[in-house]
C-alpha cells in the first residue's frame, strides 16, 4: 500500500510542477532575445527598482512596501553582478514555474496529495502572475497555512506545552515571511481569521494552551515584521492607493473573473461580461452551488470556517472601500479583493466536492457491509492506476497553461501581451535593441 501512496505523491507533485512550468517556459519564449523581464522596468517596477538601487547604495527606502522582494532583487543583483533590472527576468521565470509546486506543497499541510492538487492548484491556477509572481504566491500559500494553524489551535488540548509553543513559533515565522512578501491579503482577511480563532479555539478544555500557541505565534510574527507594520499603518504609508483599475467603477459585487489592469480593449468595453441567468454567469452559479454544499456538508469543519470567514471579511471590507472610493479618491487596493473572493469560493467548491465524495463513499461502505453485500458492494470504488486518475487534471492544467502563455506573448497595448512587447522594444542598458525588437530605437549605434 505504501508504494501506491508514494506514486500518488510523486505523480501529483510532478503534475503541479509541469502545470506552471509550462507557463514559465512560455514566458521564457516571450522574452527570448532580451535581458529585460516583463514590463522592462516600467510601471510598478520603476519604483521597485529605484528602491532596490537605493538599498544597494545604503540609502533609506520607504518602509511601507513589502521588503522581502526588494531584498531578493538586491541580493541576487549583488551575487550575479547584474543590474537589478536584469535580475527581474530570472526571478519572474523561476517564480512563475514554482507557482504550482508552492501551491501544492502548501496545501499538503492540509490535504492528501490528490486533493491538494485537485483543490489547491485548481483554485490557484487563475491567479498566476508572471509580472510580479510574489503577490499571488503569497495568496495561494497563505490560505492553507492559516487552515493548518487554526486546525492546530483547535486541537491544542491534545498537545504538550512544548509542542504547542514550538507550533506557534513555526507558524508565526511562516506567516511573518508571507507578510513581508506581500501584506495585502492579511489586511482583507484579518477580521475573519480573528473570528475563526475565537470560534474554533477550545477555550473550555485548553485555554492556557491556546494562549501559549497563539501568543508565541504573534510574538514571532511581530518580531519579524514590526518595522514594516509600523510603516504600513502610517498615514503616509502604502494603504492610500489612488490607482483605479478598469473595473473599479463598474460593479463591486462581481468577482467571477480577474483581469488585472490589462483587460484588452474588447473586455474593457463590456464589463462585467454578459451572463446567462439574470446577469449571473453559469460559473458564478456553480460557485454558489459549491458554497452552499460546503456550508451544508462542512459548516463545522476547520477549512470551511476559516475560508468562509476570510472571504466574508474581504467582502465587507470590499463593499466599505468601494463606497468610500470617490469620497477619498483612493481605492486602497480594493480591486485585489476580487482575487481573494474568487480564490476562497473556488476552495469552498473544491471542499464541497471532497466532502460529498467522502459522504458517498462512507455510505457505500456501510451499505456494502450489510445485507445484499454481493449486490451493492460492486459499487464500492476500487483503486485505479495513478496515471489514469491524473489524466483529467493534466488536460485541465495544460489547457489553462496554454491560455496563459498565449496571453503573455507579445501583443497589443492594454493587454497582457503588452508586458512582453515593452520588454522586446526597450533599448537595453548598453544602448542596443533586443534581438527581436520591432519598434525599438537604439540609443547607441552599432
Amino acid at each position: 500500500m505504501w508504494h501506491r501512496q508514494l506514486l500518488v505523491a510523486i505523480g501529483c507533485a510532478a503534475v503541479a510542477g509541469l502545470a506552471t512550468g509550462l507557463v514559465g517556459g512560455g514566458i521564457a519564449v516571450a522574452l527570448r532575445g532580451t535581458k529585460y523581464g516583463l514590463w522592462a522596468g516600467d510601471g510598478d517596477y520603476a519604483w521597485i527598482l529605484y528602491w532596490v538601487n537605493k538599498m544597494a547604495a545604503h540609502q533609506p527606502v520607504p518602509d511601507y512596501y513589502p521588503p522581502l522582494y526588494l531584498d531578493l532583487l538586491r541580493v541576487l543583483s549583488s551575487w550575479t553582478g547584474q543590474p537589478p533590472v536584469y535580475v527581474v527576468k530570472p526571478v519572474q521565470l523561476v517564480g512563475t514555474a514554482l507557482f504550482g509546486p508552492a501551491a501544492y506543497l502548501a496545501w499538503r499541510l492540509v490535504l492528501r496529495p490528490g486533493w491538494a492538487l485537485g483543490i489547491g492548484l485548481v483554485a490557484a491556477f487563475p491567479f498566476i502572475e508572471p509580472v510580479k509572481p510574489y503577490t499571488q504566491v503569497t495568496l495561494v500559500v497563505l490560505m492553507p497555512v492559516l487552515i493548518a494553524l487554526l486546525r492546530r489551535i483547535r486541537r491544542a488540548d491534545t498537545a504538550s506545552l512544548a509542542g504547542v509553543a514550538w507550533c506557534g513559533v513555526r507558524y508565526g515565522a511562516a506567516l511573518g515571511v508571507l507578510f513581508l512578501l506581500y501584506s495585502g491579503w492579511f489586511v482583507w482577511g484579518a477580521l475573519g481569521v480573528l473570528v475563526a480563532f475565537v470560534v474554533l479555539a477550545p477555550w473550555r478544555r485548553a485555554a492556557g494552551r491556546v494562549v501559549l500557541l497563539s501568543g508565541s505565534a504573534v510574538a514571532v510574527f511581530l518580531a519579524l515584521t514590526w518595522r514594516y507594520v509600523r510603516g504600513l499603518v502610517d498615514p503616509s504609508g502604502g494603504i492610500n492607493d489612488p490607482y483605479f483599475y478598469f473595473d473599479t467603477d463598474t460593479d463591486p459585487a462581481y468577482f467571477g473573473m480577474w483581469r488585472n489592469d490589462r483587460p484588452g480593449a474588447i473586455v474593457a468595453s463590456l464589463w462585467p461580461p454578459p451572463a446567462e441567468w439574470a446577469g449571473v454567469g453559469l460559473f458564478t452559479i456553480a460557485l454558489a452551488v459549491g458554497l452552499g454544499a460546503a456550508l451544508w456538508l462542512g459548516w463545522r469543519r476547520t477549512p470551511v470556517v476559516v475560508v468562509g470567514l476570510f472571504a466574508a471579511s474581504a467582502w465587507f471590507l470590499r463593499m466599505y472601500l468601494a463606497g468610500q472610493a470617490y469620497a477619498t479618491g483612493t481605492v486602497r487596493l480594493y480591486p485585489r479583493t476580487t482575487m481573494v473572493l474568487l480564490y476562497c469560493t473556488l476552495i469552498l467548491a473544491g471542499f464541497a466536492v471532497k466532502y460529498a465524495v467522502e459522504a458517498v463513499l462512507a455510505r457505500t461502505r456501510r451499505v456494502a457491509t450489510g445485507p445484499g453485500t454481493d449486490v451493492v458492494g460492486r459499487f464500492a470504488p476500487a483503486g485505479i492506476p495513478v496515471g489514469l486518475a491524473l489524466i483529467p487534471l493534466v488536460f485541465l492544467f495544460a489547457s489553462a497553461g496554454s491560455n496563459w502563455v498565449d496571453r503573455y506573448l507579445p501583443g497589443a497595448p492594454n493587454s497582457y501581451g503588452s508586458y512582453a512587447t515593452e520588454a522586446q522594444n526597450t533599448p537595453q542598458l548598453d544602448g542596443h535593441c533586443p534581438r527581436y525588437a520591432t519598434q525599438c530605437t537604439p540609443t547607441r549605434p552599432g
